[in-house]
């Protein structure tokens, strides 16, 4: 599984020379970097992103979550700490939807501290050994966060949810109008309900309308991001050693994997979308 790593240096300099040994590491094949951005913290507690790398589809992902965090840190030091989890109520919806972990953003507040710079990068790796060790030879410190498929779970969440509201509301019409016609009378107040039942049934069809709609523009998305992602993983295994070839092939096997995990949980919630609005 990818995940990202947060790489915090004392200065700008060392911060660029973490990059460098980033790239290293990436050409030994050591790990294999999908992206990376560099962050600032000035003495304010305000995050910004002072160089950004992450081009197309592989840096799509990281791009979110460098934006999630500097939405997240734009107040004074410690405004963060132990609200972590407020994150979703203030906003900051890419952090929520990439599922990231109160953990890793209190680990943030700590050690991404004021004055301090930072690499952000998502990579593969097989051991945590060659980034700990070389990025300590610079006194940097590395925190990790599992990329998750957590936006594909909450979307299949949010269908079922929908689906369940919209037959609750049809199942009222349906009772109510059958109600009407037993008694062959209707009120003023009883029509404006029926009108007020329909208007809840049309937007809740519209709602899961929209679902599928990003369900399909994620999966469009995922797709763009395994290509993109094989063909930089076919770039780094190009005239590299066996050794090398055989630990890229690896990560090409848990793309894979990983797109087929997303991919699955997309078609899922389209096809719960489909059943709800076409019983």
């Amino acid at each position: 599984m990818s995940k990202f790593a947060l790489v915090v240096f004392a200065d700008e300099k060392r911060a660029y020379e973490g990059l460098h040994v980033l790239q290293e590491l990436h050409a030994e094949g050591s790990l294999t970097v999908w992206g990376t951005d560099v962050l600032q913290r000035d003495a304010g507690g305000k995050l910004t992103i002072v160089k950004r790398d992450d081009q197309g589809p592989v840096g799509t992902t990281l791009g979110a979550l460098a934006g999630g965090l500097v939405g997240l840190f734009g107040g004074p030091v410690g405004a963060v700490v132990g609200v972590a989890v407020g994150a979703a109520a203030g906003g900051v919806g890419d952090l929520v939807h990439l599922g990231v972990s109160d953990d890793f953003l209190v680990a943030v507040e700590r050690d991404l501290a004021p004055g301090k710079f930072a690499v952000i990068a998502e990579i593969s790796e097989e051991w945590v050994v060659p980034l700990d060790a070389r990025m300590e030879e610079l006194g940097a410190k590395v925190v990790r966060e599992d990329r998750v498929v957590f936006a594909e779970d909450a979307l299949e969440k949010r269908v079922n949810a929908r689906k369940a509201r919209l037959a609750q509301l049809k199942a009222e019409h349906a009772e109510r109008k059958a109600d009407r016609a037993r008694e062959r009378a209707s009120t003023k107040a009883e029509a404006m309900m029926q009108m007020l039942l329909m208007e809840e049934i049309e937007d809740e069809r519209r709602k899961l309308e929209r679902i599928a709609e990003k369900a399909e523009t994620r999966l469009d998305g995922a797709r763009q991001e395994l290509n993109a992602k094989i063909e930089a993983l076919l770039a780094q295994a190009s005239g590299a050693s066996s050794e090398v070839r055989s630990r890229v092939e690896l990560r090409m096997a848990e793309v894979r994997s990983e797109f087929a995990e997303r991919k699955q949980k997309l078609e899922r919630a389209r096809e719960l979308t489909r059943q709800a609005l076409h019983p």
